[in-house]
């Protein structure tokens, strides 16, 4: 009985500590300097390691005999090291906790969330789960229902009915398949009535979209002036719901890894050159085998030493982690950082993992948000983790370098008759021997911020 009552009394607090290692593998450095400076503001028993001269270390030795003779102290400051060094994993290790833990909440699950609290019955739960997947993080349903009928086998008109419901989840506009159908739910979801956005948007949207005002005067009938307020209407919607759901906008990037090229290849280094050094306070520790000091004052001061070990070593494992991942996308992509993008390799998380011996999900948390500096550029770490594209001879491309190709393409096209998305698939098996769909060169071109071929005729006419 008294080993179950020690057990629910533990429990809460190792989440915690679980819970923060988590939070501080997630943190960019920059993250990381400031949560670190929030630590110290909380916790008295941390503190930064200063350099000292001789005398004061002289004198700091003598004390710290003094107090190491006293109860468990030399344990309590010698059970970690603040300058320990990014070794491979050991007996040492923290749990593997990475297993406890959800994945990373984004989009498809605010909108699994909502479902779960909408009148979605179990059958219709099924058929959403299939729309949601095909959701991509712009917000759109990048998949037509027709195709997603022939790998679900549910039916186009149950598709259908449930997209609907679908569609009426936060945020307004998602599963829109196209850009007018995004901007009419937006529209519908703000619960008015304006015969003319509607008739405009539904009728005249290909000379909205290329803001030919007058060929919409001409159609419609309405005045320049009530088209002009339509189109005021239209430019406050989102094209582009599902991105706002996202991260916070970073403004400024600081590179966490740098890899840098030397007679023996490339080299990682961290960037942590703004994390400072944290060590237990003496005096804290001093304070605590001092036999004068109350039970409350001590109980405080063990619960803040036990907090501050767990906050230091769990920034050494995050340090060491990103480094052994570092050095393995290093050693995977070595041929990109020899030659550039179009000898960017497919990787998985599941590579690396197996590589550096750690579980897939650590992978994917400590590649978040984070931003290696390389010889072609600064570039997020998820970037190193392109899909890949197979050709029939086997030899596979990751999606980067065809995103490659593309861009290339466009900007070699005729201006005055930019190639269509059909052309660019053709092009892609005719010079590569690369097979992808027309949405898929779609959905790529849409990742590098190229227009359609109808924008960009009428932007370049």
């Amino acid at each position: 009985m008294l080993e179950l009552k020690q057990t629910q009394k533990l429990l809460p607090v190792l989440t915690q500590q679980l819970q923060q290692a988590i939070k501080l593998l997630q943190l960019s450095t920059m993250e990381l300097a400031e949560a670190i400076e929030e630590e110290l503001k909380e916790n008295p028993v941390l503190e930064v390691t200063e350099e000292v001269s001789e005398d004061t270390a002289q004198t700091a030795a003598a004390e710290q005999k003094e107090a190491d003779e006293k109860q468990d102290v030399e344990e309590w400051l010698e059970r970690f090291s603040p300058s320990e060094e990014y070794t491979p994993r050991g007996d040492q290790e923290l749990p593997d906790y990475e297993n406890m833990v959800r994945k990373t909440y984004n989009l498809r699950d605010h909108i699994r969330w909502q479902m779960g609290l909408s009148d979605f019955d179990s059958q219709e739960r099924l058929v959403a789960e299939w729309i949601i997947e095909n959701i991509d993080d712009n917000g759109y349903l990048v998949c037509s229902l027709d195709e997603i009928s022939k790998d679900s086998g549910f039916s186009v008109e149950s598709l259908e009915s449930v997209l609907k419901k679908v569609q009426k989840l936060d945020p307004s506009g998602i599963g829109a398949r196209d850009l007018r159908e995004c901007i009419l739910l937006q529209y519908e979801a703000l619960g008015e009535k304006d015969e003319a956005f509607e008739e405009i948007i539904s009728s005249c949207f290909n000379h909205f979209e290329n803001n030919n005002l007058k060929a919409i005067v001409k159609a419609t009938g309405y005045s320049l002036e009530k088209v002009k307020e339509v189109f005021g209407k239209f430019r406050t919607f989102d094209p582009k719901p599902g991105r706002n759901f996202g991260d916070e906008y970073t403004p400024y990037i600081v590179p966490d890894v740098y890899v840098v090229k030397t007679e023996e290849g490339f080299e990682v280094f961290l960037n942590d050159d703004d994390l400072p050094e944290l060590r237990l306070s003496r005096y804290y520790i001093g304070l605590y085998a001092d036999k004068k000091v109350n039970g409350d004052t001590r109980k405080y001061i063990k619960n803040k030493v036990k907090q501050a070990e767990w906050f230091i070593k769990s920034i050494q494992q995050r340090q060491r982690t990103l480094y052994l991942v570092a050095k393995s996308i290093v050693k995977f992509q070595d041929e990109f950082l020899e030659k550039g993008l179009r000898s960017l390799k497919p990787l998985i998380l599941k590579d690396v993992a197996q590589d550096i011996g750690v579980h897939e999900s650590t992978v994917s948390r400590i590649t978040t948000s984070k931003y290696m500096s390389t010889p072609h550029g600064l570039y997020e770490l998820k970037f190193f983790f392109p899909t890949s594209i197979g050709k029939n001879n086997g030899e596979e491309f990751s999606t980067n370098v065809v995103m490659d190709f593309i861009l290339e393409m466009v900007k070699k096209e005729d201006k005055k008759s930019p190639l269509t998305d059909d052309e660019i698939a053709v092009l892609l098996k005719e010079r590569h021997d690369i097979r992808i769909a027309r949405r898929t060169v779609a959905k790529y071109r849409d990742i590098l911020n190229i227009r359609s071929s109808r924008e960009r005729a009428a932007f370049d006419s």
